[in-house]
């Protein structure tokens, strides 16, 4: 059986994978979803994401400690930039990065240089409130609440930082959602795919996949580690 380490996107924390963890979990794998530094249950430390890194040191040391190997690393959205750092700096306990609607930047790119540089940046310590989810995003009521009830503002800061490149030796593979909206990152790191030839899995789902289409994604993730 495979060991997950699920990085969730930007408003969320480890309760985004909610309805994903108990799926793999009953599949006989091993699940990490850890809240990065600033999000869930670590709201209150978001005045410390002061870039990119705190997030990488955060999920490379939570791999170090439980001195996991042969990693099935997972970045949904936002989180796409933690992972790529994080299979930077420890490629050899990566047996899989899976990108699930990730922003991806290329090496050295900054997220907020997808789509093309800004001809103006924030503020390093400016955070961005959340939006309420609705039935547009592919939510149900009640799915809807639950989310709307455990949103936190995201940093700036992790957007404005270098991603390294993903060294060669560790396998990607990158999965993104059909209805995801226009302008998100992942559509544009889609687009830039579409460019290259490079193959990539396209789910009927919306971008939140994990909590509106979980049986879907969890096939998905298993699929990447058979």
């Amino acid at each position: 059986m495979a060991t997950f380490v699920l990085v969730h996107g930007a408003f969320r924390g480890g309760w985004g994978w909610a309805r994903v963890r108990p799926l793999l979990r009953a599949a006989g794998h091993e699940v990490h979803a850890p809240s990065l530094i600033g999000a869930g249950e670590h709201a209150a430390l978001l005045d410390r994401v002061t870039g990119l890194d705190v997030w990488v040191d955060q999920v490379a040391g939570l791999i170090e400690a439980e001195d996991l190997r042969d990693v099935a690393l997972v970045g949904h959205s936002q989180g796409g930039l933690v992972t790529a750092g994080v299979a930077a700096r420890l490629p050899e306990r990566i047996a899989v990065l899976v990108h699930l609607d990730a922003a991806v930047p290329l090496p050295r790119e900054r997220a907020v240089d997808l789509g093309g540089a800004p001809s103006a940046l924030p503020a390093r310590d400016a955070v961005v409130a959340p939006t309420p989810v609705g039935a547009q995003g592919g939510y149900d009521a009640a799915t809807a609440a639950w989310v709307n009830a455990r949103l936190t503002p995201s940093p700036v800061a992790p957007a404005l930082d270098p991603v390294p490149g993903v060294p060669a030796s560790v396998s990607q593979a990158f999965v993104f959602c059909s209805g995801t909206p226009a302008g998100y990152p992942s559509t544009q790191v889609r687009a830039r795919l579409d460019a290259q030839g490079t193959p990539y899995l396209l789910i009927d789902a919306a971008h939140d996949a994990p909590l509106c289409a979980p049986e879907l994604v969890t096939s998905v993730l298993t699929d990447c580690v058979a």
